[in-house]
């Protein structure tokens, strides 16, 4: 398993992606037509779960796209799952503290960077997939496997360069809705106070040598997101890119009847 968009992002080249909730195969097909980089298959926000997740991912990867997961829950059971049906990186929301994202390094990665549950399962063709053995398997997939924790709280904005600095982290994605209702301004995304955060936010991590994702509702703040520093940028999810779409396109037929 060669994780495409860890190697768009070591080279630059700014790819472009968008939560996947709508659990239709068909949909992921789609998606993997549209020219985007990646999907992050929704385990909080939609009814996903870890083995309907496993056929999501092996579409997109049919479909040529990079699949994260975000996950349900900060827990051993709900990380390691979508982990061992080849899930190539996750999101994790919910995150406070620099104590937590520890544990969550222990869930999501081998020794010796974490202690994660080794087993043969579908990530590595149950073993058949010629990785190795087992210190080259577990030293490969903390390589190609991403480990993002969501900046979406205060507690997580107070520690950011803590947390980016601990090995085992490989980026941060700025959840925007939760980040300013968690800083007492919901949905004041131009807030002096906001837009602070999100420069102390992008500094940390970019000094830590990782990477930084953002999410956009529109072209326009996807394109305003690369010129402000983040390195991909997570557009909207399938059902509300399917609606937007429709809905401009009927709006446009009626006016011209």
């Amino acid at each position: 398993m060669k994780n495409t968009l860890k190697a768009k992002l070591l080279n630059s080249e700014k790819p472009i992606g968008c939560f996947f909730d709508t659990a239709s195969t068909y949909i992921m097909e789609c998606l993997g037509r549209t020219g985007m980089d990646f999907v992050i298959i929704d385990n909080e926000h939609s009814p996903i779960e870890a083995e309907s997740s496993a056929e999501f991912i092996r579409c997109a990867e049919l479909s040529g796209l990079t699949p994260l997961c975000r996950v349900r829950e900060t827990s051993r059971s709900a990380i390691l799952k979508l982990l061992d049906v080849g899930a190539q990186g996750l999101i994790v929301p919910d995150v406070h503290s620099v104590a937590q994202v520890k544990e969550l390094i222990s869930y999501a990665k081998y020794f010796p960077v974490g202690m994660r549950g080794f087993c043969p399962s579908r990530k590595d063709g149950w073993g058949f997939d010629g990785i190795g053995n087992v210190p080259e398997t577990m030293a490969h997939f903390n390589s190609e496997t991403l480990l993002i924790p969501q900046c979406e709280t205060v507690g997580a904005l107070n520690c950011i360069e803590e947390i980016v600095a601990l090995d085992g982290v490989d980026g941060i994605f700025v959840g925007p809705y939760d980040l300013s209702i968690s800083m007492g301004i919901p949905g004041e995304f131009d807030n002096p106070d906001f837009q602070a955060a999100i420069d102390r936010i992008i500094r940390a991590v970019h000094e830590a040598g990782k990477f930084c994702i953002f999410f956009a509702g529109s072209a326009d703040a996807v394109v305003s997101g690369y010129r402000r520093g983040f390195d991909a940028m997570a557009y909207s999810l399938d059902a509300g890119l399917f609606i937007k779409l429709l809905k401009d396109e009927v709006s446009a037929i009626r006016d011209r009847l």
